[in-house]
């Protein structure tokens, strides 16, 4: 549940939002807009090492970012470092390309 004045959620058996005194709504019926990005894909890893520390170092600095591994992985349901090549996609928005790139290289100890 959400209030449609200042959009705090709250459980669904809460029925008036605590601050503005009104009556909640389902979250799903409010047409906020969703910003519309570009992602950026930074380079390519093999197996998971890289990629969980790129991951954490994202999560830590509060990039925005998706992770993407080969279907075979999903399938198995094993981690990228059980499978041989097994290539790991990490994708950030356009605007935060140039400080996760570094952030890769740094990591990688590769040249861009």
């Amino acid at each position: 549940m959400i209030c449609p004045d200042c959009q705090a959620e709250y459980l669904d058996n809460i029925n008036e939002c605590g601050d503005c005194k009104v009556s909640l709504i389902d979250a799903c019926s409010l047409d906020l807009p969703v910003p519309e990005m570009t992602w950026i894909p930074l380079p390519t890893f093999i197996g998971s090492t890289y990629a969980d520390m790129i991951i954490e170092i994202l999560n830590q600095k509060e990039i925005p970012h998706y992770v993407k591994s080969n279907w075979s992985s999903s399938v198995l349901s094993t981690r990228g470092s059980e499978l041989i090549d097994d290539v790991i996609r990490v994708f950030v928005p356009k605007s935060y390309e140039q400080q996760a790139t570094n952030i890769v290289y740094a990591i990688s100890g590769e040249k861009k």
